[in-house]
């Protein structure tokens, strides 16, 4: 089922697959070559791989996962049962876990403080990644334990990408 939508069926798994702009893919492979990813909100248009991006980082680790959609499930109860549990627990192999929650900008006005304290309290064994389409509507105290990263393209980036793409 999950690769009934072309996008899911032939989404990159790798940073070398993920179509971006030169300094922003570098930016991410040095993340992942010092061994850790810090905890990030990536914001930008819809459809500017900011989803594709948090699960290659993620794989590229080979750590765990678990991915939230913050459109369906961007409620307290979601932060209780889900990522709490995950977020609590040791990784099987002693690794750092990671959160992805998708759409952040869906969680609702009482999950987003409490989601704050979540990314302080659990630090040490798990990460948050947050995509965002609307950073105005993350709270200021989030982004500053989730910093952004823009994935808007400027003029000049574009061309380049669109070939890349078609090849």
């Amino acid at each position: 089922m999950k690769d009934f939508l072309w996008v899911e069926r032939y989404r990159p798994q790798t940073l070398d697959d993920v179509i971006l702009p030169k300094n922003l893919k570098e930016g991410f492979k040095n993340m992942v070559a010092s061994g850790g990813i810090p905890n990030m909100l990536l914001v930008g248009p819809k459809g500017s791989g900011k989803t594709t991006v948090a699960l290659a980082l993620v794989g590229a680790l080979g750590a765990e996962g678990l991915k939230i959609d913050g459109t369906k499930d961007g409620d307290i109860e979601t932060l209780r049962s889900k990522i709490a549990p995950f977020a609590m627990t040791g990784s099987l192999d002693g690794g750092r876990k990671y959160v992805i929650i998708d759409e952040a900008d869906y969680l609702t006005w009482k999950t987003q403080p409490a989601l704050r304290s979540f990314t302080e309290e659990h630090s040490k064994n798990c990460g948050f990644i947050l995509t965002a389409n609307y950073q105005n509507r993350i709270i200021p105290p989030l982004q500053s334990r989730c910093p952004p990263i823009d994935f808007t393209l400027t003029k000049e980036d574009r061309p380049r990408m669109m070939l890349e793409f078609f090849r």
